[in-house]
């Protein structure tokens, strides 16, 4: 009875934590969504009016930042939506996982635009093809480094991966030597609706929806970190495993 009593009181304190994280998440959300469309209206209607083709090629670069910004946040809560849902699709085929990662640093690289942070592509297996969902693992590894990218001033963000023969997996990463994760925050960044700085830009929902696609490929997924020294974010997944939705 006791017990019985004491998981209730657990899952109703869980329940009201729950709630109170969406109330706010929701506060939040209208707010991030507001900012972005806020500077895409106020300097498209500056465009219109300077003469000075400098001042109109700094605001178009404004407005297009904002841009990915909001189509970032949409993607993000519509991704939670289907998951809430159990909507979410996966299309799984064959994939070369180099040329996949070699893509996605490139692309990394272009993003970049501190001189001081390197992104590097620095672990590999002479050939690895997986039967997965191309464009989900991709999501993956690309909020991980766009994650480093927010959190790194200077040094390097490397990705790689490496196949583990015994257990036939691949645990990917990606490891920066950015501001760190306090040791009491490390365990919360994969729930939903958590925002550990709010400073930065954004949902807060990557690392929640990160997770779920992990798990739905059959994989698990971690954080390692030192605040101050940098984090390390990684998973693992079944190599040649052909997961049924």
């Amino acid at each position: 009875k006791l017990k019985m009593d004491k998981m209730l009181q657990e899952a109703k304190e869980k329940a009201e934590e729950s709630n109170r994280l969406k109330s706010a998440f929701l506060a939040n959300m209208s707010h991030e969504i507001r900012t972005p469309l806020n500077a895409i209206v106020g300097f498209s209607e500056m465009v219109c009016q300077t003469e000075e083709e400098e001042e109109k090629q700094e605001f178009v670069k404004i407005i297009s930042s904002n841009n990915i910004l909001l189509l970032q946040l949409i993607d993000d809560i519509l991704d939670l939506s289907k998951i809430e849902a159990g909507t979410m699709d996966f299309t799984f085929a064959q994939t070369d996982i180099n040329e996949l990662m070699e893509g996605i640093c490139r692309q990394m690289q272009e993003k970049n635009s501190s001189p001081d942070v390197q992104i590097l592509f620095t672990e590999k297996a002479d050939q690895c093809v997986m039967y997965t969902d191309r464009i989900r693992l991709s999501q993956v590894i690309i909020n991980f480094t766009n994650n480093a990218l927010k959190f790194t001033s200077k040094g390097s963000i490397e990705m790689g991966y490496r196949i583990e023969e015994a257990s036939d997996e691949i645990y990917f990463y990606v490891k920066d030597t950015g501001i760190g994760i306090p040791a009491d925050k490390i365990d919360k960044v994969f729930e939903r609706f958590v925002k550990l700085n709010s400073f930065i830009k954004g949902t807060g929902l990557g690392l929640a929806i990160c997770r779920v696609i992990v798990e739905r490929l059959g994989g698990v997924i971690g954080a390692e970190s030192k605040e101050g020294e940098g984090s390390c974010f990684w998973f693992k997944i079944p190599r040649t495993e052909n997961i049924e939705k």
